[in-house]
This record gives structure tokens, C-alpha cells and sequence, in this order.
């Protein structure tokens, strides 16, 4: 039997635009798990019986589960950077703080109205994340950091620095607050505390904004 008639027999594979679609499908199926219940829902066989295919199709597709898991995070992490950027654009502010306090306002807005798929970006990860999903990360920061680039109060090796710093601490009083581990301070707390914070930092910058730029520089 030459090598044609071998490739005739059996099951035909599948082209690169089927796989491709199927692997979509359970990417989307993850989302909608995600979006639902969270992390504590998504399941191989959830997924597969959502997407209406075998759980094997699942592991044949990814690595594991954990990197699906991530691939679906992926989805959450561009509607988030969507949100980020309208607001900013509707951002009625000039000052580097207000700009960067209109950011912080959408975060908190998205992880409130998203919060089972927003809690699952945070799950712990054990393998090191998609290219794709890296670049899905520096894009999000990148708006925080253009924010701090037009402010013009900072060297350039400076912005990616401090942008983390920022989005570190007004997530991390997010997530504690929504885990009750911030002790006597409550969700209410969270958005002085970020003022607070934001405000510091950036009077903190080289020719930093003054006591009134939240006032007149809007």
C-alpha cells in the first residue's frame, strides 16, 4: 500500500481551519463558564459539554486545562482594556491624577459587574502564560503607562515602574476588599484609600501636581 492510499483509509483529519474553529469554541465555552461561575466552575467536562464535544477534544486542543483557563482570561482582559479605554476617553480630566483616578473608577465598575471572570484572572497560574496572553498583559498597562507618559513628570525607564505600582495597590485594596481581608475597612473604604493613593503619587512626581489640580486642573 503506497502512501496515497494509507492517507485514503481511516478517519480524515481535520484542516487547520476545523481545529481551528474547535479550539475556539472551547475557548468560548470557557468564557461563558467563567463569565457564570467562575473559576471553581470550569471543568473539562464542563467545557466540553458546553461546547458540545468530548472532554479528550479539550486535552487535544490544550496542554491543560490551566492554559485554557488562561486563553479564556484573555477574553476578560480585552473587555476590560475596552472598558479602561472608554472611560478614559470620556475622562473630563487633564491632571495626571483625575485621569488615572477615571481608570481606577472603571476597574472597580468592571470588577463589580464582572466579577466571577474578573476574579479569575487572578487565580494562581503554574505555567508560565501564551504569548499571547503576555502581550494581552502589556497592552492593558500600556494604557496606565500612556497616562503617566502624558503627564510628562517622569523618565521614560521610570513609567512601566510606576504603573505597576499603581495598578498593584488599587487592585490589591480591590481584591482584599472583596475578600473581607482588609480588617476593619470595608468596599466603602476602597475608593478614599485609592484617592489617597493615587494623589500621593503623583504629587510625589518631579513638578508634581499641586493640592488644587484635582479642582481647576480637570
Amino acid at each position: 500500500m503506497n502512501a496515497v492510499q494509507k492517507k485514503l483509509r481511516g478517519r480524515p483529519r481535520k484542516g487547520q481551519t476545523d481545529r481551528a474553529a474547535d479550539r475556539r469554541a472551547l475557548i468560548d465555552a470557557a468564557v461563558a463558564i467563567l463569565n457564570a461561575g467562575g473559576a471553581g466552575a470550569l471543568t473539562a467536562r464542563a467545557v466540553a459539554e458546553r461546547a458540545g464535544t468530548a472532554v479528550g477534544s479539550v486535552y487535544t486542543q490544550f496542554d491543560s486545562l490551566e492554559l485554557l483557563r488562561l486563553e479564556a482570561s484573555a477574553v476578560t482582559m480585552h473587555r476590560l482594556r475596552d472598558a479602561l479605554a472608554a472611560a478614559l476617553a470620556a475622562c473630563p480630566a487633564v491632571g495626571t491624577a483625575d485621569r488615572l483616578l477615571c481608570l481606577a473608577d472603571a476597574y472597580l465598575a468592571f470588577a463589580a459587574a464582572n466579577h466571577p471572570a474578573w476574579a479569575a484572572i487572578f487565580e494562581r497560574r503554574t505555567v508560565a502564560a501564551p504569548d499571547a496572553v503576555q502581550a494581552d498583559i502589556a497592552v492593558l498597562f500600556g494604557i496606565l503607562e500612556d497616562v503617566l507618559r502624558d503627564g510628562g513628570r517622569l523618565a521614560e525607564a521610570e513609567i512601566p515602574v510606576m504603573a505597576r505600582a499603581l495598578w498593584s495597590s488599587v487592585h490589591g485594596m480591590a481584591y482584599l476588599a472583596d475578600l473581607g481581608s482588609l480588617g476593619p475597612l470595608g468596599v466603602d473604604d476602597v475608593r478614599p484609600m485609592i484617592d489617597a493613593l493615587v494623589r500621593a503619587a503623583v504629587r510625589g512626581f518631579p513638578g508634581g501636581e499641586g493640592p488644587g489640580a484635582h479642582q481647576g486642573g480637570r
